[in-house]
């Protein structure tokens, strides 16, 4: 019996989403271990961190205490020489993966014979809510 014939706007689309959470897995446990190991590497220590949250302290109270206050969206970029800088940065390409991956797929959509309009649109339409949603821009 023959397999059936994978279209390629879903093998685009499944390759990309598996490379890219492959890769944020990596980063995010490198940041992780790496974070844990050499704390004073981090933008908030570890074990601060996790004694305050352990401990039942709210959100404000923790930022308060071992960050200084909240730094506001995005920090993160600001940040990036620090392990949990890393770890976010894994954070952030595990979340984006689904965008990228359908505007893989609308490519392919458009580029294989006979063309999916349709099919591009709603990949492109569904990708721009994500990223919007991703910016704060758009709330359901």
């Amino acid at each position: 019996m023959e397999k059936p014939k994978v279209p390629l706007p879903q093998i685009v689309y499944g390759q990309i989403i598996y490379w890219l959470c492959i890769i944020a897995a990596f980063i995010c446990t490198l940041g992780l271990v790496l974070g844990i190991a050499f704390a004073d590497r981090n933008f908030m220590n570890p074990h601060y961190l996790f004694f305050n949250i352990w401990g039942g302290n709210n959100p404000e109270a923790v930022w308060q205490q071992i960050g200084g206050g909240f730094p506001g969206g995005h920090f993160w970029l600001h940040n990036l020489n620090t392990w949990d800088g890393v770890t976010q940065l894994g954070l952030v390409i595990g979340c984006a993966c689904a965008s990228l991956a359908l505007l893989g797929a609308a490519t392919a959509f458009l580029w294989k014979k006979p063309r999916s309009y349709g099919w591009a649109l709603v990949a492109l339409f569904v990708a721009l809510m994500i990223v919007l949603s991703a910016l704060d821009i758009y709330h359901v």
